[in-house]
Order: structure tokens, then sequence, then C-alpha cells
């Protein structure tokens, strides 16, 4: 096998492993803080919001890059302000 080859079979396999989970734009940019959830980067999509307002459904990646679709309290979601 050369190494031209497997170069190029690591970076179609890292492309289609990557858009296999993609977070998508059906939401609004927003932080949630770290206390909410485990150890990941912050940056996610606020996708909904309970009716009383106390729980909103957040999509962001972990540390592994694995999409996760959890509900937090409000309080720990904020807007991403573009710089």
């Amino acid at each position: 096998m050369s190494a031209r080859f497997l170069r190029t079979s690591i970076a179609i396999g890292a492309c289609l492993l990557g858009t296999s989970g993609c977070i998508g734009n059906k939401g609004t940019p927003v932080f949630v803080d770290y206390g909410a959830m485990e150890v990941w980067s912050g940056k996610g999509l606020l996708v909904e919001v309970s009716p009383d307002q106390t729980q909103c459904r957040v999509i962001v990646r972990d540390n592994f890059l694995i999409r996760r679709d959890r509900w937090v309290q409000c309080i720990f979601v904020h807007e991403r302000r573009q710089r």
C-alpha cells in the first residue's frame, strides 16, 4: 500500500465520519456553561425551550466529537456573540 493511497483513504474516512454527525444549522447559536454538562467546548445550538421556560434543549459536541442532544436548565444557556 502506498503512502499516497493511505493518506487519501484516511482523508475520505475523516470526511465521511465528520459529516455523519453534523450539528446542522437548525437552531440559535448559544454558549452553554460548563457546569451544565460534561467536558466539552460550550458552543452549541438552542433547538427548543420548554413551555415554562426553565429547560432548554441544546445540541453540542463532546470531547470525542459526538453530537449530544440534551435538556439543560436555561440559566446555563447564553447568547453566543459574533466577534
